[in-house]
C-alpha cells in the first residue's frame, strides 16, 4: 500500500488483528496510518473492493477531494471525513502537498454509529474549531504507535464518535423558532407567577392560542402547559431538598393555584407526594 502512487516515503502505517473478544464486543482499529501525499495521489474503492469497516481521516495540511454517495466535497486542513467503507468512494489529492491521518472503525455497533453522525452532519465534517476531535484523533495514532490497550483503544474510538456526533448544527433560526424559544425563557423566569397560561403566552408570541399550542408542541415535543408544569416540579423538588420551606409556601412560591393541586401534581410526576419525597432526600 505505501509503495501507491503519490505516498511520500515518511508515511506510516499499523496493522491490528483483534483477538476474539475485541473482535466482538469492542471497537477497534486494525488498520491506521499517518500520510503525505502529492497530487499523484488517488485512493478508490469500488463494490468490488469494498469493505466490512468504517474510516475515519483527518486532514492535517492541503486538500482532499472526496466522491461519496453521489457528491464531491473538498476536505481542508482541520476537516475530517467519515465513511462507510461498504459504500464505493475515492480521494484523491488536489494541492501540491497533502498530510492526513486515516484509520479504519470497526465493531460495536460501529456502521450504526459512524451512519448515524453521517446522517446528522454530512461526511466532509467541519472540525478544525474543535481541539477535543484533534485530540482524540491524535490519541487513536498513537495507540496504533504503541501497541495499546485494546480497552483503551475504545475508549478512545468512542470518545471521537460522541464529540463527532455531539457536533453542533449551525442552522438559522425563523422568527417563529425565536418566539418559541423567548417563550420558553420567560417560562423558566416567571414560573411562579399564577397568571401565567396559555392565551397570555401565545398574545406575548404574537400568536393565535391554537397556532402557538401547535408550534410549541412542534419545537419542544410537548404542551406549553407540560413544559410549565415541569419547571414547577423541578423547582418544587429543588425547593424540598434545600430548604425547610412549608409545603403550603412551597406550592405558593413555585405557582401551583393551591396546595392540594400541588399535591396532585406532585404525586402524579414522582409517585411520591412532597412531604414522602423531601424524607425519601434527607
Amino acid at each position: 500500500m505505501l509503495n501507491d502512487a503519490g505516498i511520500l516515503a515518511d508515511s506510516v502505517r499499523f496493522y491490528h488483528e483483534p483477538d476474539p473478544f475485541t473482535a466482538e464486543n469492542l471497537f477497534h482499529t486494525p488498520h491506521v496510518g499517518v500520510y503525505h501525499c502529492n497530487t499523484q495521489y488517488h485512493f478508490e474503492r469500488t463494490k468490488e473492493t469494498c469493505l466490512n469497516i468504517c474510516q475515519a481521516l483527518l486532514v492535517d495540511q492541503g486538500i482532499l477531494t472526496v466522491q461519496y454517495r453521489g457528491q464531491e466535497l473538498q476536505a481542508y486542513a482541520g476537516m475530517l471525513v467519515l465513511l462507510d467503507c461498504r459504500e464505493p468512494h475515492c480521494y484523491f489529492a488536489v494541492s501540491s502537498e497533502v498530510r492526513f491521518r486515516w484509520f479504519h472503525i470497526v465493531g460495536a455497533k460501529s456502521k450504526e454509529y459512524v451512519n448515524h453522525i453521517i446522517l446528522q452532519h454530512g461526511f466532509v465534517l467541519h472540525t478544525a474549531q474543535n481541539t477535543d476531535i484533534e485530540s482524540s484523533c491524535t490519541q487513536i495514532v498513537s495507540d496504533a504507535r504503541q501497541d495499546a490497550s485494546v480497552h483503551l483503544v475504545s475508549l478512545h474510538v468512542h470518545q471521537l464518535l460522541t464529540q463527532l456526533a455531539s457536533l453542533a448544527i449551525e442552522t438559522v433560526k425563523d422568527e417563529l423558532e425565536l418566539a418559541i424559544e423567548d417563550s420558553i425563557r420567560y417560562i423558566e423566569t416567571h414560573y411562579a407567577d399564577k397568571n401565567v397560561k396559555i392565551p397570555f403566552l401565545a398574545s406575548r408570541a404574537a400568536l393565535s392560542t391554537c397556532y402557538y399550542l401547535r408550534k410549541f408542541k412542534e419545537y419542544q415535543s410537548i404542551t406549553p402547559h407540560q413544559y410549565l408544569q415541569s419547571v414547577r416540579l423541578r423547582a418544587a423538588k429543588e425547593q424540598l431538598t434545600t430548604t425547610s420551606c412549608s409545603i403550603e409556601e412551597i406550592a405558593e412560591t413555585c405557582g401551583f393555584c393551591n396546595t392540594s393541586h400541588f399535591v396532585m401534581s406532585f404525586r402524579k410526576n414522582t409517585g411520591l407526594t412532597p412531604l414522602q419525597f423531601r424524607m425519601m432526600w434527607k
